[in-house]
């Protein structure tokens, strides 16, 4: 399997045809004797004939040992003088004097120097073609060397796999689509090596870690290290031996780490040695030089084979190497690891703080931190971190009677603080597990007039603070907004008013304030990368999440969040992570961002990974998830799977966005050919936003319900978009707006100046909208002309397939398709298990994309241009 080779193989066979061979060179696992492999079987076999030799470590001990298959039994007796003649004999006698031989010899650093110095022969006397892998970072017998230095054969790298070049191969192995996320964890956690992704996939698929979820392959679970690769590592392992090892234990249980601290474990040499090999790498970030493992696969391994006593006496070092550092993030958490492995003394509070940073990565770890910080009298807040290691591992029941043993032990002894804390944790656990917003706020108002009668006005302001949250996740941004507002002209705990400023910069979204939300998003991002290291990633990644929701709809290419792609639920500040990964898109916002942007496609394959993340854990953001695939899925023509999404993961109490699920519901509605159901349904939604105070939502849902009927639908909610308009100052959604009162006008000339006004603002799905209606008036109107410059340009942004310039969704080309070889409606109905009815509708609209009125235009209207 070569994916992603098919230049270098075809390098590699031009070199062995046309000159006199090629050096295949790249590090352990990237594949070399597969693509040798690959460019002996593309070889005419009436032309050439490959012999292949294999050197090892043990035929490397032995003079000529690696060449013992050509040397017909004289070895070791025969004389070295003899032996260029001898193999040079062999080969002909097993070639044949028509084929021209071509020697691979595969692993040549591990030649013997003999064996080296007879290959280098045979090619400087141009008496075989050679095909040679060799292993970058290890040091090659000179006569190796020579042969691309000094004989000019091409050197040519195999580099490990792009992520794009990873997910292809595990889509080919797997047969199906494979989730982003999933791509990313696997390119990620390899190193892009092949071997290694064939086998974490192999792996993976047999113990159910790697599984089919809807329609894309999921991987469920953390990394393993497969039997097979296991045997590989160790072997690499037992080779540098235990001051190496130790080394890299030392980084298996911390990295990546600074260059001072890895120096204290290993010396400078051997440092230089473990990169050599391939085996470690150094970075610069800032005023530090990082040491990190070669990728998470080679760390897993080398914690395999640590001992308890290894571990504790690593960890014992770590700790003394690091006691004058200040220390932040992973490594901060991978202290507080360090000295419970260690034995060593910690603070309740040291270990809280580290479960939190760990708790999306690894919440196996924040559960063993959060438990000793219990056991140790930690009291309220180690109970907190701990249920929520659990609801994290999907324990929601233990996690919830953790909390009700917490509430018990505070009133036992009075401690009010602490009831506050379990108090605001219970209700959270209502919210997000329970799935209970408005009886959460009922028990946080209760909870919060037992403080106010108590003169605690701190545990008052912590109360109400998390009440706005759940307020807002109520789908009730207008009056968490007036609450927040008045709640932010108190004074209030550090927590509290941070809490209250990320709710307000949400609420001012959605009720249609974005300049504001934008102003007050960036001081608070501001404020919080000015408290340095004290505020929690989870919450200064919200922070730069909701600011960039504000963004979204005032920049055509906003910068949005990033993540952590083994646990994509939370946005991430731009940190170095707990998990040693790198980051990625927060699949929510990306999948969402390219909704709005018109990438169908690229928005599905991301909200997958969003409803996937968003369905274990707390999950706060799980109905946008479900509601906005479901929407996307049905305007891709797909309204089977988006109802198959809303039953399997349905929109619940907990949503941002109000109106989510009767959104939803008539996108499917009008996907299935019932118009009619459909505007009742997005009405319905339209009052529901309305009442939630929220424009920008009420108007984005008057868009949509217009262009539900695209002759009468824009003059119907053109005064309805126009007074939301006055309230929202989102530059995008307004521009649509305006765009929808431009087809009411149904001016030509208004209408194509909108539509280029949306395809600038990187809108390209609603100007196709306007293109639909020009090209409908175009015969009427002799607007043709510019109906025919917005699909050209149009064209350009969707890379010129007729059906995409024309804004067919996947299920309209598909029946569009049939419908073009001849089939009739009640044979394509059959074909895909549809109604006539479904069919006819999305025919009808194909046709009016394609602006045909019968079968026998199809054909031409769908074939690409050249």
């Amino acid at each position: 399997m070569l994916t992603g080779r098919d230049g270098l193989l075809a390098e590699a066979r031009t070199a062995l045809v046309r000159a006199d061979g090629a050096v295949l060179i790249g590090p352990a696992g990237v594949g070399r004797t597969a693509l040798a492999r690959a460019v002996v079987a593309d070889l005419t076999p009436r032309l050439f004939a490959a012999v292949w030799i294999t050197a090892t470590e043990a035929s490397k001990a032995v003079p000529f040992g690696a060449l013992g298959q050509l040397l017909a039994g004289g070895h070791p007796a025969l004389h070295p003088a003899l032996v260029h003649s001898t193999v040079r004999a062999s080969l002909a006698q097993r070639c044949g004097a028509t084929r021209t031989p071509v020697l691979v010899i595969d692993d040549a650093h591990l030649l013997d120097g003999p064996s080296a110095g007879v290959l280098l022969g045979l090619v400087q006397a141009r008496a075989v073609r050679a095909l040679v892998t060799v292993r970058s970072g290890v040091p090659a017998p000179d006569a190796v060397v020579a042969l691309w230095k000094d004989v000019g054969l091409p050197r040519l790298v195999v580099p490990a796999l792009a992520e794009a070049e990873v997910g292809a191969l595990a889509e080919e192995l797997l047969t199906g689509p494979v989730s982003r996320s999933t791509t990313q964890l696997l390119w990620q956690w390899t190193g892009g090596l092949p071997h290694l992704a064939v086998a974490l996939i192999d792996h993976g698929r047999e113990v159910g870690s790697l599984a089919r979820d809807t329609d894309q392959w999921r991987w469920r679970a953390g990394l393993a290290v497969p039997a097979q690769v296991a045997d590989l590592l160790d072997g690499e392992l037992d080779r540098i031996g235990r001051p190496g090892e130790e080394a890299l234990a030392a980084l298996a249980l911390g990295g990546p780490l600074p260059l001072s601290v890895v120096e204290a474990a290993a010396s400078p040499d051997l440092l230089a040695d473990l990169e050599q090999l391939g085996m470690v790498r150094s970075e610069e970030r800032g005023q530090q030089v990082l040491v990190r493992l070669r990728d998470p696969m080679l760390g897993a391994a080398v914690r395999r084979r640590m001992s308890p006593a290894r571990r504790r006496r690593v960890s014992a070092a770590l700790l003394t190497s690091t006691r004058q550092t200040t220390l932040h993030g992973p490594h901060e958490m991978a202290s507080a690891l360090w000295a419970v492995h260690a034995g060593q003394p910690i603070g309740p509070p040291e270990l809280v703080r580290s479960a939190s940073l760990c708790l999306y990565a690894d919440p196996a770890a924040s559960e063993q931190l959060a438990r000793r910080a219990w056991q140790e009298g930690g009291g309220a807040s180690a109970a907190v971190a701990l249920s929520a290691a659990l609801v994290e591992q999907g324990r929601t029941a233990e996690a919830y009677e953790t909390l009700r043993t917490a509430e018990r032990d505070a009133e036992a002894v009075g401690d009010r603080a602490a009831r506050v804390t379990v108090g605001m944790a219970l209700a959270g656990h209502r919210t997000w597990v329970g799935r209970e917003p408005r009886q959460a706020y009922e028990d946080l108002r209760r909870l919060r007039a037992d403080a106010e009668a108590a003169g605690d006005s701190a545990g008052r302001a912590e109360l109400a603070a998390v009440g706005v949250v759940v307020e807002l996740f109520s789908g009730e941004a207008g009056r968490a907004l007036h609450r927040a507002r008045q709640l932010l002209g108190e004074s209030l705990p550090r927590g509290a008013h941070l809490r209250v400023t990320l709710a307000s910069v949400a609420a001012l979204v959605l009720t249609g304030r974005t300049e504001e939300a934008v102003r007050v998003g960036r001081a608070a991002v501001a404020a919080l990368e000015r408290s340095g290291s004290s505020a929690l990633p989870q919450v200064r990644g919200m922070a730069g999440a909701a600011l960039a929701l504000a963004e979204l709809w005032r920049q055509p290419t906003p910068t949005g969040p990033v993540t952590d792609p083994a646990a994509g639920r939370w946005p991430l500040p731009p940190d170095p992570l707990v998990s040693g990964l790198s980051h990625t898109a927060w699949p929510l916002f990306d999948g969402y961002a390219q909704r709005v942007s018109g990438d169908r496609t690229g928005a599905i394959s991301r909200l997958r990974d969003a409803v996937a993340q968003q369905t274990g854990g707390t999950g706060m953001f799980r109905s946008e998830a479900t509601g906005w695939l479901a929407v996307t899925l049905a305007e891709d023509g797909r309204p089977d799977e988006a109802e198959a999404v809303l039953r399997e993961h349905p929109v619940d109490a907990v949503a941002l966005v109000p109106g989510l699920r009767p959104w939803a519901l008539a996108a499917i509605a009008e996907a299935s050919g019932r118009r009619v159901r459909a505007g009742q349904l997005m009405d319905e939604a339209i009052v529901v936003a309305h009442a939630s105070g929220c424009w920008l939502v009420e108007l984005g849902y008057l868009i949509y319900a217009a262009h539900l009927e695209p002759v009468a639908g824009p003059a119907r909610y053109a005064g309805r978009i126009a007074e939301a308009i006055g309230y929202v100052d989102a530059e995008r959604l307004v521009a649509a707006g305006r765009a929808v009162i431009a087809l009411a006008g149904r001016n030509p000339t208004v209408m194509l100046e909108h539509a280029h006004r949306l395809v600038d603002m990187n809108m390209a799905g609603e100007a196709l909208k306007v293109a639909d209606e020009l090209g409908r008036q175009a015969a009427t109107t002799g607007s043709v002309r510019l109906a025919v410059d917005l699909r050209a340009r149009l064209g350009t942004a969707v890379h010129g397939n007729p059906a995409t310039t024309a804004g067919l969704t996947a299920r309209e080309t598909q029946i569009a398709g049939f419908a073009a070889r001849g089939l009739s409606d009640r044979e394509i109905a059959d074909q895909l298990v549809l109604s006539v009815r479904t069919v006819q509708t999305h025919l009808g609209r194909a046709y009016r994309k394609l602006a045909v009125t019968s079968r026998r235009d199809l054909s031409d209207a769908l074939r690409p241009a050249g």
